[in-house]
């Protein structure tokens, strides 16, 4: 029996990875509601994080995009920021590599605003061996209109195939 590779169909095609299990990251405070799964940053936070695991990638696969998604609560004269980076864990002899692939930086509300900020024009290309994830790190302003809602992150892949 022969077995042929194929270079058509579901690895080739654009899709859109939705990653909305995340958990909370080293520092700050944030809840994860039990009912919709958001992730909520209430006032008076400064730089806590929040990590987002991304599952469903296939070697071969290219990162074209990812975007952060969700709802910021915020007022005149007190801020409120979110930053998101695409990281790349890879395997090593002694210890694994973190690096960034692409940074979504200083989105920065002063009213309340939909969080839909996108970074493009990636093209790293998924094999073996790598994980993927997104840290989200969000400060807000010690006023009770400013607070992040975050739905999750979005990574667009295999959009520009070279």
């Amino acid at each position: 029996m022969t077995r042929y590779k194929e270079t058509t169909g579901y690895a080739n095609e654009a899709k859109t990875i939705l990653c909305n299990q995340g958990h909370s990251g080293a520092t700050g405070t944030n809840t994860f509601a039990k009912d919709d799964g958001t992730c909520f940053v209430d006032q008076s936070q400064t730089a806590t994080t929040i990590i987002y695991p991304v599952s469903g990638l296939h070697a071969g696969d290219v990162i074209n995009a990812f975007r952060v998604v969700g709802a910021i609560g915020a007022t005149s004269g007190n801020a409120t920021t979110v930053d998101a980076s695409l990281r790349k864990v890879t395997k090593g002899a002694g210890a694994v590599t973190d690096a960034e692939i692409g940074a979504i930086t200083q989105v920065s509300a002063e009213a309340d605003a939909a969080l839909d900020e996108e970074k493009s024009s990636l093209s790293d290309i998924v094999a073996t061996d790598y994980q993927y994830y997104v840290l989200v790190t969000i400060t807000t302003a010690a006023n009770a209109a400013n607070d992040v809602s975050l739905t999750g992150v979005e990574v667009d892949v295999n959009q520009d195939r070279p």
